[in-house]
């Protein structure tokens, strides 16, 4: 009886195990997505354009400047606030953007009935057919373009 239970347990093991496919299992090159995606470039122009204000800004600043010690400090604060300001907007940025692609994510998983989606960089081997980036950037740039842009 103990046998019969062991034998049946393992042939119940083997069918939920064929339940799950790997092909439910994928992967997405996410570095390609935030380079080659609309909603990506446009976020890097987007804080190219920060920067460049910034920038400019700083440079007016630095041309108005009298050349004692209190202008120099004044100036070096006004440097580091610019500098915040910008990283304060990238931050903002990718932070709009990996919610755009989160939920895209969701999104075609469900519509492709995909259990799980992978970073490519945590794969350490996965089948060339398995690499759904190409596939996904096509669906997340539809879907931005239908949507709110990133701003």
């Amino acid at each position: 009886m103990k046998k019969l239970l062991v034998t049946f347990s393992l042939v119940a093991l083997m069918f939920l195990s064929s339940v799950v496919k790997a092909a439910d299992i994928v992967f997405i090159d996410v570095q390609t997505i935030v380079n080659n995606s609309k909603a990506g470039k446009d976020a890097q122009r987007l804080l190219e354009e920060a920067g460049k204000k910034a920038q400019e800004e700083v440079e007016a600043k630095q041309k108005t400047l009298k050349q004692d010690q209190k202008s120099q400090e004044e100036f070096q604060a006004f440097a580091i606030q610019k500098q915040q300001e910008v990283l304060k907007r990238r931050d903002e940025l990718l932070s709009q953007f990996m919610n755009m692609v989160q939920q895209s994510l969701e999104k075609f998983a469900k519509e492709k009935n995909y259990s799980l989606i992978i970073d490519k960089q945590a794969v350490l081997y996965g089948k060339p057919e398995l690499d759904k980036t190409q596939e996904f950037l096509t669906y997340f740039d539809s879907q931005y373009e239908k949507g709110p842009k990133i701003k």
